[in-house]
C-alpha cells in the first residue's frame, strides 16, 4: 500500500517538472515530422492546404503509469484574403493521479510573396489552457504516520482545496519564410507568461519559449532512376528551442517514396545536469486523400542522468484539396503550388 502510494507521489513530481525538461509539457504529443505546427504555427498557413489530422500516443512513465495523449487539428485558407485560420486540441491525461491537461490555440496566420517563389507567413496564436488534479488521489504529510506506515483518508493541509484546477490565457507569434526547397522559422510561445501555479499565492510563470526551425528537401531521384519510385524525396527539419533553463534540438529525417513514408527522429535536451537523448522512428501511407502515420520512440533512463520514456503514436490527416488525388504520388512537404 504505502510503496504504491510513494509512487504516486513520485508521478506527481515527474509532471510538476516536466514542463523545464525540454520543450514543455503539452510537447510530448507530437514527435512526428507531419505535424509541424506543433513547433511553429505559421506551418498551418504553409501552402494554403484546408487538412484535418487526429493523433493519440502513449507514453510510458513507469512500469505501472501511462500519460495518454490526445490531439486534433484542422486549417481553412481563405485564398482571395491570403490568410490561413489554424487551430488545434492538445490533451494528456495520467489516470492514477487525476491529473488532466488540456490546450486549445487558435491562430491566424497571413501570406505574403517576396519573390517569385518565395513566401512570408506570419502567424498570431491565441491559446485557451486548463490543468486540473484530483486531489482525492494525493497524499499530503499529514495523513502518513510514520510510526504505524498507515495513510489517514482526509488531511487539514491548507493546501489541499487549492489544488483544484487552473485556466489561464497563452499568447503566441511565428513567423516561416519558405519556397518549394527550403524554410526557415522562428516561434515565440507564451509571449504573456501564464501564470500556471494551483497555488496562486505562489505564482509559477511559463517562461517565453523561444524556437527556430529550418528544413530543407532534397529530390533523391532528379533522373528517375527504376530502383526508387519517380518521386522519392528526402525532408531534414531541425528544431532549435530555449525555454526558461532548457534547451532542446530535435532532428528529423523523412524519405518520401511516392506513397510510402520512411522517418527518423533524434532529440536531446538539458536542463542544469538532467537530460534527455531519444532516437524515434516513423512509417507513413498516402492513399488518395488520407496520410496514416505510426511512430515509436525507444527508451532511454539512465537514473539522474537521463529520462526519455517510451512513446507510440498513431495519427489520420485528410487533406480537402480536390486536387490531391490526381497528385501523382508527388507528396513533397515544401509546395508553393496551391499558392496560385
Amino acid at each position: 500500500m504505502m510503496l504504491k502510494e510513494i509512487k504516486k507521489i513520485l508521478c506527481i513530481i515527474l509532471v510538476i517538472l516536466s514542463p523545464l525538461i525540454v520543450k514543455a509539457q503539452e510537447d510530448y504529443v507530437v514527435n512526428q515530422i507531419k505535424f509541424l505546427q506543433k513547433s511553429n504555427a505559421s506551418f498551418f498557413g504553409m501552402n494554403q492546404l484546408n487538412r484535418v489530422g487526429v493523433l493519440f500516443n502513449s507514453l510510458k512513465l513507469n512500469e505501472t503509469s501511462n500519460m495518454d495523449n490526445k490531439y486534433a487539428f484542422g486549417s481553412v485558407a481563405f485564398q482571395d484574403k491570403n490568410f490561413s485560420l489554424g487551430f488545434d486540441i492538445n490533451s494528456f491525461k495520467i489516470n492514477d493521479i487525476g491529473l488532466t491537461n488540456s490546450l486549445v490555440n487558435l491562430s491566424y496566420v497571413y501570406k505574403i510573396q517576396i519573390s517569385n517563389y518565395s513566401y512570408f507567413l506570419p502567424g498570431l496564436t491565441l491559446g485557451l489552457g486548463s490543468s486540473s488534479v484530483n486531489a482525492d488521489n494525493l497524499i499530503f504529510e499529514d495523513q502518513l504516520n510514520m510510526s504505524t506506515g498507515f495513510i489517514s483518508t482526509e488531511t487539514i493541509d491548507p493546501l489541499a482545496p487549492l489544488i483544484a484546477n487552473i485556466n489561464y490565457f497563452d499568447l503566441g507569434a511565428s513567423f516561416i519564410i519558405h519556397n518549394e526547397f527550403y524554410m526557415i522559422g522562428l516561434s515565440l510561445k507564451h509571449l504573456n507568461k501564464p501564470n500556471i501555479s494551483y497555488n496562486k499565492e505562489v505564482p509559477y510563470t511559463k517562461p517565453i519559449r523561444v524556437g527556430l526551425q529550418a528544413g530543407y528537401e532534397f529530390d533523391i531521384n532528379p533522373f528517375e532512376r527504376g530502383l526508387l519510385p519517380r518521386f522519392s524525396y528526402l525532408y531534414t527539419f531541425l528544431n532549435l528551442v530555449k525555454y526558461g533553463e532548457a534547451i532542446y534540438l530535435g532532428l528529423n529525417e523523412e524519405f518520401q517514396l511516392g506513397e510510402f513514408s520512411i522517418g527518423f527522429t533524434q532529440q536531446t535536451g538539458s536542463v542544469n545536469s538532467f537530460s534527455l537523448n531519444n532516437f524515434g522512428m516513423t512509417i507513413g501511407l498516402a492513399l488518395e486523400n488520407f496520410d496514416f502515420g505510426l511512430h515509436y520512440n525507444f527508451s532511454n533512463r539512465k537514473p539522474g542522468k537521463v529520462f526519455s520514456p517510451s512513446l507510440f503514436e498513431l495519427s489520420i490527416i485528410f487533406d480537402f484539396s480536390i486536387y490531391r488525388r490526381n497528385n501523382r504520388g508527388i507528396y513533397k512537404k515544401l509546395q508553393i503550388d496551391n499558392y496560385y
